[in-house]
């Protein structure tokens, strides 16, 4: 397994972790990625045929990157749910903006 690491100023780095592809409408249609710097969810890209992106589902079936989207019954769904995904009712994707944002404090 290779590791690719980022650096801006020849100082410091950060570890590039690519996502696994998985097989929702047609091969190599989602992928999967981890939180990048130890915030957020699980969270799926979802593509179409022709390589656009459907939206992003956060491993609760809130969405990300403010995306909405309906995700295939048969397979995109199913391949997500197999994967311990929570996707809801009609699986609609909805993104929610909350009046205030929860913070994350480092300290």
């Amino acid at each position: 397994m290779s590791k690719i690491l980022v650096s801006d100023d020849g100082t410091g780095f950060e570890r590039l972790d690519e996502g696994k592809w998985v097989k929702g409408r047609f091969d190599n249609s989602i992928r999967i990625d981890q939180p990048t710097h130890g915030a957020g969810q699980t969270h799926a890209h979802v593509y179409g045929r022709k390589g656009d992106e459907i939206g992003v589902v956060n491993f609760d079936d809130s969405a990300s990157h403010g995306t909405i989207c309906k995700l295939s019954d048969d397979d995109d769904a199913a391949a997500l749910r197999k994967r311990g995904f929570t996707i809801g009712p009609g699986n609609i994707v909805e993104w929610i903006v909350l009046p205030t944002q929860p913070q994350l404090l480092l300290g």
